[in-house]
């Protein structure tokens, strides 16, 4: 890919704090002189986080949505509501950034920001990618066809796991050929390495994550409940969200609200001091009925890196990462007695989470660094420009921008 390529990076919301891995992504790709755009649907909160912040300035939103439906009839977009709403965002953005040559156009998240980066690529003519997690394929209805037209012009469909990849060939019927896997990966120069398994101060188990039923804080609370009792350990769960109330409750139903902090949500920075506290971090991720779950929750590559043991479900593409009785410990998603009995080990086994925490280190060290990741991106990105897959503009049905 030539120097100071532009490539825009269509997202849901800008920034977002349980995104940072799409930060570390654009990030790392500006590092390799590629330069990443911003066109977000929504503008997300303030944040501290440097690399955001260096984004922003450029960063464009697209209108509200009635104002995007009005402008539809403008731009002589047709369809139902929703490809009115996408194309005419598509082609609002493509009338700001056409000056600016993007070469390419990459959209994360499977639904609206890939169908308006789709429409967004179009308009521009340029090559196309999009990237999908978890809950945007898991939660998804049967694929319609805005889903199907962007899935045969995009270049390359990336899946962050195995698992999410075998999901989309089997369940959504995307190509083999079109999908792959590049895990997300952790950029290591921005976590300090601690001697594994070498956690200071009070015996705590700790849990990072937004406070959603996906996250399995229920279960933890339930499985650990005895072991607060005994004097063994403390919970610390760092995050906030809509399950905050119930789970406070929860907590005090079990009699064990004085050895259970909620601290909210914080700075990237000051989650990764808090973790580094933690003598276990657990990630008892579950499926929920609406099939929603995890893919490889970022906090465990983050713990890893730090040195931190870990005790998480055997549920998506966890395993990806973490192997049994060597790097971690995995117990069922939702078996409250078999994470109450890994947490009981590993808590009183000092020694234990020394080799599991120096062994996960070990493997993220190399081959989960950020920077790998990156470079596949800036390949793929490159592939596709070289390809000429530039998509013709009379692909959107009835547009006329």
């Amino acid at each position: 890919m030539a120097t100071n390529a532009r490539v825009v990076y269509v997202l849901g919301t800008f920034p977002k704090p349980s995104e940072t891995f799409i930060l570390t992504e654009m990030d790392l790709l500006a590092q390799r002189e590629v330069q990443p755009m911003v066109a977000a649907l929504e503008r997300g909160p303030d944040v501290e986080d440097e690399r955001a912040l260096r984004l922003l300035p450029e960063a464009l939103f697209r209108p509200p949505r009635a104002l995007c439906l009005l402008q539809s009839l403008l731009y002589g977009i047709g369809g139902d509501a929703r490809a009115r709403l996408h194309g005419a965002a598509g082609a609002w953005l493509a009338e700001r950034l056409s000056p600016a040559g993007p070469i390419h156009v990459h959209a994360h998240f499977l639904g609206a920001p890939t169908c308006v980066g789709h429409a967004l690529a179009r308009m521009l003519g340029v090559s196309f990618t999009f990237s999908c997690h978890a809950s945007d394929v898991f939660t998804a209805g049967e694929p319609d066809p805005m889903e199907h037209a962007a899935v045969h012009d995009a270049h390359a469909i990336v899946a962050c796991t195995d698992h999410l990849r075998e999901h989309l060939v089997e369940k959504r019927g995307y190509p083999e050929e079109k999908v792959i896997t590049i895990h997300h990966g952790v950029d290591l120069s921005r976590i300090p390495p601690l001697d594994p398994g070498k956690a200071q101060g009070e015996a705590i188990i700790g849990a990072v994550g937004r406070l959603v039923p996906k996250k399995g804080f229920d279960v933890l609370l339930r499985a650990a409940a005895p072991l607060v009792k005994d004097g063994v350990a403390k919970i610390r769960i760092i995050g906030e969200g809509p399950e905050g109330a119930r789970l406070r409750e929860l907590a005090e139903a079990l009699e064990i609200q004085g050895s259970v902090e909620f601290m909210g949500r914080l700075p990237w920075s000051d989650t990764l001091d808090a973790m580094a506290d933690f003598a276990v971090l657990a990630v008892p991720s579950v499926r929920t009925d609406e099939g929603d779950m995890d893919g490889i929750p970022n906090v465990i590559l983050e713990a890893g890196a730090l040195g931190v043991p870990v005790v998480a479900s055997k549920l998506s593409g966890i395993p990806e990462l973490v192997e049994e009785g060597k790097s971690g410990i995995l117990v069922p998603s939702g078996d409250e007695k078999g994470l109450r009995r890994a947490l009981r080990r590993s808590m009183g086994d000092a020694n234990l989470r020394r080799e599991l925490a120096r062994e996960l280190q070990r493997t993220i060290q190399r081959q989960w660094d950020a920077k790998g990741a990156a470079e596949e991106m800036a390949r793929l990105f490159g592939e596709a420009v070289a390809s000429g897959a530039g998509i013709a503009l009379e692909g959107v049905e009835g547009a006329h921008a």
